[in-house]
């Protein structure tokens, strides 16, 4: 280890509530700056990557790699130019193919732009490893005057396995998805862009695609038609290439010193963000009776289910492992990186976990990375991992999101609203005359109950008359309140009328929507405007 994690910083980095508004950090963004400075820090380090094998030399295959991958793998559904130049600035980022909100869509929009302003390419990674989420989407119900929550499902729940390896549970509930989302959410938004988007997805899906990509294809394809130049490429293809699989050795031929350093930086980040939760941001690497955890994921066709690798060396090799129901060695008198390559052959799946799969990204393919908010957040372990283990400074990412929200009607009542009248209905039990502040009480008795208070409160006793006071001073609050039942009454329904008011702009205001819901001109003028403007 070289040394203790010194870079680590607490953040309090908040997505955007208000529609139209983003988040682009570093702002004001200066592209070309930043590539240059991650272009100068990276081709003129001496770091090793692997055994025999410098950062500077990788990232030059790796970099025609990645384009040559990304460019064959877009046009395989939708016309694109001529292989773009490898030399040319590579603009990253990368997510898993859900039906996400609009705000990680934001950073595609992002990318583009900033390729377009630096005369670079934009590749957007898919993370086929992550494990798919429960099949259905958050959506609305009811009406725009009462709108409730609802979640419509576009296929039934199966095991939870990565997305790459997740296979249709039932096409007929895929196939009336759509149907079903124009009839649960039409009220709210008549011609949501899935209208467009689904027959997309099914093309997709009935010509042999997995349902992630075919959802990314389907998205990636909507990006076309809205003029912008991001080329999609799986993080699975990325896995079986020669210099992901070198990055790959270079930290399991030194498995024990990156635990150390990985498990250290994990804690000074916890430690700082005064975060107690061992998962959190990442749990730790384990090592147990000589075997050592790397941040890798491993399954089998046989087992798709996603388990941590393990490691052991041996005097002739080493050893992999799931400790469950899998292992293997490799010997290491020959090409590690072929043997991990001819284990897919054999229906064995290795995939990195989210802090080896930005370090990998971010120092062998790219020249910015663009992530979103939990990514940042969590890349400054990255950041720490890269300056420890390579001992090189790591190159700047960019974090960027965005909020658009529904284009519904929204109530007028605020917080401010129902804290006054909250205020009023506390002030019925001790002080019912401020509460009826605003209201015209005409009753004579009302005002004289007023006064005999008045004369109360301004002749307090001594303490041995007190108890006297106090009693006659609960009696001409009782009587008060007793004159204003029904003006008390209105405050309560007001109170209740408000909060319900409350509720629903909560719910109609929510970031978390897909995209799919949205009208699909709007959304694209609004995300194209934001890319333009962060720049």
């Amino acid at each position: 280890m070289t040394g203790q994690a010194s870079g680590i910083q607490y953040q309090r980095i908040r997505a955007p509530r208000g529609h139209g508004e983003s988040l682009v950090v570093p702002s004001p963004l200066s592209p070309a700056t930043l590539v240059e400075a991650h272009r100068q820090r990276l081709d003129n380090a001496s770091a090793n990557v692997a055994e025999g094998t410098q950062l500077e030399a990788l990232r030059e295959g790796a970099r025609a790699e990645i384009v040559r991958l990304a460019h064959e793998y877009t046009r395989a559904y939708r016309p694109v130019a001529q292989t773009p130049d490898s030399t040319a600035p590579l603009i990253l980022s990368g997510h898993q193919p859900a039906l996400y909100h609009p705000g990680v869509w934001f950073k595609n929009f992002l990318i583009d732009r900033i390729a377009a302003n630096t005369s670079g390419t934009a590749i957007n990674v898919i993370i086929d490893n992550d494990v798919a989420p429960a099949p259905s989407i958050s959506a609305l119900q009811g009406s725009p005057d009462d709108p409730q929550p609802a979640r419509i499902a576009y296929d039934q729940p199966g095991a939870r396995l990565p997305w790459e390896m997740t296979t249709i549970e039932s096409i007929d509930t895929l196939r009336t998805f759509a149907e079903r989302v124009h009839a649960t959410f039409g009220k709210f938004v008549p011609d949501p862009m899935i209208g467009n988007f689904w027959p997309e997805v099914l093309a997709a899906v009935e010509s042999g695609k997995p349902l992630g990509l075919a959802f990314s294809q389907a998205r990636n394809r909507l990006e076309a038609e809205f003029g912008l130049q991001v080329l999609d490429v799986p993080l699975s293809q990325i896995c079986q290439t020669v210099w992901f699989g070198k990055m790959l050795v270079g930290i399991l031929e030194n498995a024990s010193r990156y635990r150390e350093i990985y498990n250290a930086c994990v804690a000074q980040y916890r430690s700082i963000h005064g975060i107690r939760s061992t998962s959190h941001p990442v749990p730790d690497l384990g090592a147990d009776e000589g075997w050592i955890e790397v941040p890798f994921w491993v399954w089998t066709r046989e087992n798709p289910r996603r388990q941590p690798l393990w490691i052991a060396y041996q005097q002739h090799g080493i050893r992999l492992s799931d400790r469950s129901d899998w292992q293997t060695e490799l010997a290491s008198g020959s090409d590690l990186v072929a043997q991990l390559h001819a284990l897919s052959d054999q229906g064995v799946y290795v995939r990195p976990r989210a802090l080896a799969t930005t370090t990998i990204l971010r120092l062998a393919a790219s020249d910015l990375f663009v992530h979103g908010i939990g990514g940042a957040k969590y890349d400054q372990v990255t950041d720490e991992i890269i300056r420890q283990f390579y001992e090189i400074e790591p190159p700047h990412y960019v974090t960027a999101t965005a909020s658009a929200l529904l284009p519904l009607p929204r109530p007028a009542a605020t917080e401010v609203d129902l804290a006054n009248i909250e205020r009023k209905l506390r002030d019925v039990v001790f002080n019912p005359e401020r509460a009826m502040e605003d209201q015209a009480i005409d009753d004579p008795a009302w005002h004289v109950l007023l006064k005999e208070k008045s004369e109360l409160l301004n002749n307090i006793p001594s303490l041995s008359e007190k108890n006297l006071w106090h009693r006659k001073l609960q009696e001409v609050n009782d009587r008060l309140r007793e004159l204003i039942t029904e003006p008390v009454a209105r405050l309560r329904i007001e109170r209740d009328r408000i909060a319900r008011q409350l509720q629903q702009t909560s719910l109609l205001t929510s970031r978390e929507f897909p995209f799919i819901l949205f009208p699909k001109e709007g959304l694209r003028n609004l995300l194209l405007d934001l890319a333009v403007k962060d720049l």
